[in-house]
C-alpha cells in the first residue's frame, strides 16, 4: 500500500518566505494570508492552551481544499513545518508552529445534513458545539468530545471519546467517508472502498497522512437526554462505588468523573471549595424515564453539592467556554478494572500534588466502544 505518512514527512530543506513568494501565494488563495506585521497576527496565532508562544512565518486561513492544497504544496516546496489548526485545543501544541506555516482551517463551517439518510458531510473548521447545534435540530447527534470548542478535525483525528462513547462508539466509528488533501496536493477521496488504506490511517493509524477537508459522519437519533453535572464529596469509597456503578449502568449513560481538590467555583457551596470532589458530566441517550432512573445509584452515593442532571437538549451538554490555562500536563492510560485501593490511590496523589489544580479523569468506556471493529 502507498505509504501516506512518509510521503507527507517528504519536506525538502526550509527556505524562508521572502516578500515576493508570499504576494504570488497571496494572489492563488482565496483565503486570508496573515503575516507577523499583520494587525490580526497575535489574535491568529493564538490557541487554546495560552502557554504556547509561537511566532508562525505565515498563518493561512483557507476556504476551500483547493486553498488547503496550495498551502501543503507551499509548506512542501519551503520545506517548513506546516501546523493544522482547527479548533486549536491541541495539547502538545500541534495547532501552531515557530517559524513555519500554520493552515488555519476555521474559516471552513459548511455543512450538509442528510436527515433521510442521517448523515452529513461537514468540513473540518466546524467545532463540536457548531455541529451538535446545526444537526441537534433534527434530533440527530455525532458523538465527539466533551467541549464544545474543539474542533470536528481534531477530535476526529484522535479518536473521540465523549458523552456518546458507551452507547454509539467513538467518533471515527461513525466516520464514513473523508476527502483529504495528500503530499503533493491531490484532493482524494476516501471510504470502505476507496484507498481503503488511508481510510484505514485516519480512523486511528497516527498523524500527516494529509489534511482532511472534510469528514462524511454517521448520524443517530439523540433528541431529549438526560444530562448535566453531579458533583459529589469524594472518598476512595465513593470514587470505587462511583465507577462500579457506572460499569454497570446501561450503555445509554456515559459518564465522565473528574476526581479533583474542589476550585472556588461560584456555583460551588463555600464549605466544599478546597476539598476533595467528583465532578461527573453525565449523559443518558435512551428514554427519559429510564435515565432518572439509571442516574438515581450515582445520587445515592453521598449527598450532591451540585446536581444539574435532568432532561434537556443534547446540545445543550457544549456550554460555551473560555481561554484554555497557560499549561497543563497530562498523562493517559487503559486499566482493565478499578477498584478501592485504585480510588485510595488517586486520592493519596491529589492531596500531595503541587499543582494549582490536580484532576484524575476516569472515563468508564465499555458498551458500543468495546464492540467497535473500526
Amino acid at each position: 500500500m502507498p505509504d501516506y505518512r512518509q510521503d507527507t514527512l517528504k519536506l525538502s530543506h526550509a527556505e524562508p518566505l521572502d516578500e515576493a513568494a508570499m504576494q504570488a501565494f497571496d494572489s492563488n488563495v482565496r483565503g486570508q494570508v496573515i503575516l507577523p506585521d499583520d494587525a490580526i497576527y497575535k489574535e491568529a496565532r493564538t490557541v487554546f492552551y495560552g502557554g504556547f508562544d509561537r511566532h508562525p512565518a505565515a498563518i493561512v486561513r483557507v476556504k476551500d481544499a483547493s486553498d488547503i492544497a496550495r498551502v501543503v504544496s507551499l509548506a512542501r516546496e519551503s520545506g517548513l513545518e506546516l501546523a493544522i489548526k482547527s479548533g486549536g485545543h491541541s495539547l502538545a501544541g500541534h495547532s501552531v508552529s515557530e517559524g513555519g506555516i500554520v493552515l488555519d482551517l476555521s474559516e471552513m463551517k459548511n455543512l450538509e445534513v442528510d436527515t433521510e439518510g442521517r448523515t452529513a458531510w461537514a468540513q473540518t473548521g466546524l467545532t463540536a458545539g457548531e455541529y451538535t447545534a446545526a444537526v441537534g435540530a433534527h434530533g440527530l447527534a455525532t458523538g465527539f468530545g466533551d467541549t464544545g470548542s474543539v474542533g470536528v478535525g481534531g477530535i476526529t483525528l484522535g479518536g473521540g471519546v465523549g458523552f456518546l462513547v458507551r452507547k454509539h462508539g467513538l467518533t471515527i466509528d461513525d466516520v464514513l467517508a473523508a476527502e483529504i488533501v495528500i503530499a503533493d496536493g491531490e484532493l482524494v477521496y476516501v471510504d470502505a472502498v476507496s484507498h481503503p488504506d488511508l481510510f484505514w490511517a485516519i480512523r486511528g493509524g497516527g498523524g500527516n497522512f494529509g489534511v482532511v477537508s472534510r469528514f462524511r459522519y454517521r448520524l443517530h437519533e439523540v433528541g431529549t437526554i438526560v444530562g448535566g453535572m453531579l458533583i459529589l464529596p469524594a472518598t476512595p469509597e465513593v470514587i470505587a462505588s462511583f465507577v462500579a456503578e457506572a460499569e454497570a449502568a446501561p450503555e445509554e449513560l456515559s459518564t465522565i468523573a473528574n476526581v479533583m481538590v474542589a476550585p472556588p467555583m461560584p456555583f460551588l457551596p463555600a464549605e466544599a471549595h478546597r476539598e476533595l470532589v467528583i465532578m461527573a458530566m453525565m449523559v443518558y441517550a435512551g428514554e427519559v424515564d429510564e435515565g432518572g432512573r439509571a442516574v438515581a445509584p450515582f445520587r445515592a452515593l453521598a449527598t450532591p453539592l451540585v446536581d444539574t442532571v435532568e432532561p434537556k437538549p443534547y446540545p445543550e451538554m457544549y456550554e460555551p467556554m473560555g481561554p484554555g490555562p497557560d499549561e497543563e500536563v497530562a498523562r493517559s492510560l487503559f486499566i482493565d478494572s478499578f477498584d478501592g485501593n485504585a480510588a485510595e490511590m488517586i486520592v493519596e496523589y491529589l492531596q500531595a500534588s503541587s499543582a494549582p489544580m490536580a484532576v484524575a479523569q476516569l472515563r468508564i468506556l465499555g458498551g458500543a466502544m468495546a464492540c467497535s471493529i473500526g
